[in-house]
C-alpha cells in the first residue's frame, strides 16, 4: 500500500514559491548591475566610458595562424583591443608591454577565462602572419594577432574611432623610397562580450590602474 506524506502539496507549493522569489531576486540584481553608471565607479582618466556602446562592425580579417577573424571572435569574452603594426619603433612595443603586464596581473587575480587581448595590424603590406606571430609572442604568447585588406581593416576600425595613415620617411635629395611609418590611434579599446566598445584606455597606460578599471566594469 502506497502512503502519502501529509502536507505534501503545501510543502511543494512553499518550495516552488521560494524558488520563484530567488529567481526574482537574481533577475533584479542582474538588472541593477547592468544599470550601474560606470562613470561613477571607474576613474575616467584611466578608462573613458563610452556614453553609448559602439558595436564593432564585422570584417574579414585573418589571424596569425591563418584562421578567419571577425566580429564573432570578439563575442563571449571581454577584449582588450589594440591597433598598430609590428615595425612601429616605440609606441606599439610600449603598449604591448602594458597589455602583457595587464595579462599577468589578471592571471594573478585568478581572472582567466573571460578576457582576451587582440592586436590588429594596420600594415598588412608588411605584416605577414608569421611576422605577427613572432611579434606578439615576444610580449605574451596568449595575445591574438590579426590583419587583413585595408578596406576590411577600415570597415572594422573607423566606426569605433580608430584611424591611421602612412608617413613616408625622409630620404637624401628627396629620392623615392618605400620606407614609411604609420601614424595610428594609440588607445586600447575595451570590448564587451557582445562585441561592443564600452570604454577606451587613453595613453599613457598604467597596467595596475587598467586592471582595477576592468574589474570595476566587469565586477569580477
Amino acid at each position: 500500500m502506497k502512503m502519502r506524506m501529509k502536507g505534501g502539496a503545501p510543502v511543494a507549493v512553499a518550495v516552488f514559491l521560494v524558488l520563484i522569489v530567488a529567481l526574482a531576486i537574481s533577475v533584479y540584481l542582474k538588472i541593477q548591475r547592468v544599470n550601474v553608471d560606470l562613470t561613477q565607479v571607474v576613474d575616467q582618466s584611466v578608462l573613458r566610458i563610452v556614453p553609448q556602446p559602439i558595436p564593432v562592425p564585422d570584417a574579414k580579417l585573418t589571424r596569425m595562424d591563418g584562421k578567419p577573424f571577425g566580429k564573432k571572435a570578439l563575442e563571449g569574452k571581454w577584449t582588450f583591443l589594440y591597433f598598430g603594426y609590428t615595425l612601429c619603433p616605440d609606441v606599439c612595443p610600449t603598449e604591448l608591454t602594458a597589455l602583457a603586464e595587464v595579462a599577468d596581473l589578471l592571471r594573478r587575480e585568478g581572472v582567466q577565462s573571460r578576457w582576451q587581448q587582440v592586436f590588429v595590424s594596420v600594415d598588412p603590406e608588411r605584416d605577414t602572419p608569421e611576422q605577427l606571430g613572432r611579434f606578439v609572442s615576444y610580449f605574451d604568447p596568449q595575445i591574438i594577432a590579426a590583419t587583413g585588406e585595408q578596406t576590411e581593416l577600415r570597415i572594422m576600425a573607423q566606426p569605433i574611432g580608430v584611424g591611421w595613415e602612412k608617413a613616408a620617411l625622409p630620404t637624401a635629395n628627396d629620392a623615392p623610397s618605400n620606407s614609411y611609418l604609420v601614424n595610428h590611434t594609440t588607445s586600447i579599446l575595451l570590448v564587451s562580450p557582445d562585441a561592443t566598445v564600452v570604454g577606451v584606455y587613453p595613453t599613457p597606460h598604467n597596467p595596475e590602474a587598467m586592471v582595477k578599471a576592468y574589474l570595476a566594469v566587469t565586477r569580477e
